[in-house]
């Protein structure tokens, strides 16, 4: 089963090629747009090839997608859906936004959630509803946005701050909103340390790096920088491991050694795409193999 954000996969690549021409060098949307629509899909699989599929649900880009015993947990852009045998509920949050992980605690008591939108982690109890803990990523030393139309850094903010220029205040998320290319961190995705759960797995996608965020203190420390626009940070009893979506690379890192594994030299990717790579994310499975999903050669590997 798999989260597909939006049906239209031309629409997506022609956003992406467009951001290329930013006046800031930043990937992705200038300006807030409408949420597209996508879905829930289960596939069968033989031998590499699509046997049979079927939509589950349509929802508005669906994205993050989690499960624990036989509670189900899938997001849409600003809503959260909890499935299972007693029936569904929903979470909701006026600071969702472009929600793009959750991630259930060890004993599931917990869930995590990314909202990219606000640069939020925000954690909930899972029988209550009720939020549990937040880390604001612009209350945390990261709150330095780019104004898409001039390139110049704009301090972010949820209240107004005496004495700085260029601030953009997110008082009321109902009416104000961020687009991609204006966010600071863009928290792609969070999910807790597996080996030690005071800490989150935080992916920051135009920092370029993955970091342990203490939630004690809430320090972030960087465990794997210098990547273009990467997914999927996580940290297990095999080490860290990220992707690096734009240059095609998925990272491990472990003990200060560093291993790269390169798909740009993987065949069946479309001319007009060049040298341009996008792989969207990867999992660790249960066997030790990693899964990841190469989105410009529609495709998922394991290796």
């Amino acid at each position: 089963m798999a989260t597909i954000k939006n049906f239209d996969l031309q629409a997506i690549r022609a956003r992406y090629l467009a951001s290329k021409h930013n006046k800031n060098a930043r990937t992705g949307s200038v300006e807030r747009r409408a949420p597209a629509i996508g879905g829930i899909v289960g596939f069968s699989l033989d031998k590499g090839k699509i046997q049979s599929q079927e939509t589950f649900a349509e929802l508005r880009e669906p994205r993050g997608i989690a499960q624990h015993g036989n509670t189900l947990a899938i997001s849409s852009e600003n809503l959260v859906y909890l499935m299972n045998s007693e029936g569904l509920r929903s979470l909701d949050d006026k600071w969702f936004s472009y929600i793009h992980t959750v991630d259930f605690s060890k004993d599931g008591s917990r869930l995590l959630v990314s909202s990219s939108g606000f640069d939020v982690i925000l954690e909930y109890d899972v029988s209550t509803l009720e939020r549990s803990a937040e880390w604001w990523a612009w209350e945390n030393g990261f709150d330095q946005g780019i104004d898409p139309e001039t390139g110049d850094k704009i301090t972010l903010s949820r209240s107004p701050i005496e004495g700085k220029d260029r601030v953009r205040v997110i008082a009321d998320p109902s009416i104000d909103s961020l687009p991609t290319a204006m966010r600071a961190a863009f928290i792609n995705s969070v999910e807790y340390d597996r080996t030690d759960e005071k800490h989150y797995i935080a992916t920051f996608f135009h920092e370029g790096a993955v970091f342990s965020i203490d939630t004690h203190t809430g320090e972030a420390e960087p465990l794997i920088s210098g990547m273009k626009n990467p997914h999927g940070g996580m940290l297990d009893s095999h080490g860290a491991m990220a992707t690096s979506t734009r240059t095609g690379e998925v990272i491990l890192m472990k003990r200060d050694e560093e291993i790269s594994y390169s798909f740009c030299d993987l065949p069946h990717k479309p001319p007009t795409l060049g040298n341009e790579e996008w792989l969207q994310n990867s999992k660790r499975l249960p066997d030790g193999s990693i899964l990841t999903i190469d989105s410009n050669r529609t495709s998922w590997v394991i290796f």
